[in-house]
């Protein structure tokens, strides 16, 4: 094979894929989650938010659970059969403002999950304008303010879910997102675990939140980026 046959093969498709240009959207927050402050300039809400902070993403894998059946044809022993779809959990990482936004958020997203408790709860408590000294008697005096026998209930999923659309996109002419070529809608997601963050003295780095979420299932929708982009369809996905 020729290296002018390999460019040509590349350049029909669209050219190479890379892995830094993605786009995610939150498309519907829970409710009961406290919206991103639409006065930051330019941010519309929670979602475009969450949309330029993102930094890491996975688009999911796909996979099945298998059986087995026997006899088949004489001698041919066991043959595998898919019977279930099997949906795993992904990651999502976000870099973090001064003022820790995405982490509080996916904080209360978990915190949301088990709030059902109407007396107590599992909630942090939302404060503004606190200095340091006081942020730090807030916390001696709220000790004994959470029983140790108090109850957790959870809410019901449908208060606590929501859909996440990873979108794999290339440069185009117009825009460095302009081409989109697959979407992974994943439907019914949550937060399930927030790893862990090190915070050390030494060289100054960006601090960034990683998430690891579960959902119910997810549906692909594929587009041909080869052709014209028809005007009009450019933010049907987004």
């Amino acid at each position: 094979m020729s290296i002018d046959r390999l460019l040509s093969t590349m350049a029909a498709s669209g050219g190479m894929s890379f892995s830094n240009n993605f786009i995610v959207k939150f498309l519907n927050p829970p409710s009961g989650l406290t919206r991103i402050p639409n006065e930051i300039e330019g941010v519309a809400g929670t979602s475009d938010y969450f949309e330029m902070f993102c930094t890491e993403a996975q688009l999911p894998n796909t996979n099945t659970a298998q059986g087995q059946t026997n006899g088949i044809y004489v001698g041919s022993g066991s043959v595998n059969y898919p019977h279930t779809r099997v949906f795993t959990e992904f990651q999502l990482g976000f870099m973090c403002d001064a003022n820790m936004t995405a982490l509080k958020y996916l904080q209360d997203w978990v915190d949301l999950i088990f709030s059902g408790d109407v007396n107590y709860g599992e909630q942090g408590e939302n404060r503004s304008g606190l200095s340091y000294t006081s942020m730090q008697s807030n916390a001696f005096g709220q000790t004994n303010s959470y029983p140790e026998n108090r109850n957790i209930r959870l809410k019901y999923r449908d208060d606590y879910v929501c859909d996440i659309a990873i979108t794999k996109t290339e440069t185009g002419p117009n825009s460095s997102a302009e081409r989109a070529s697959i979407t992974y809608v994943l439907e019914k997601a949550y937060p399930y675990a927030i790893d862990a963050i090190p915070l050390q003295f030494g060289s100054s780095q960006i601090t960034q939140v990683t998430a690891q979420f579960s959902y119910m299932r997810h549906h692909v929708i594929k587009n041909d980026i080869t052709g014209p982009i028809f005007p009009g369809t450019e933010g049907l996905l987004v």
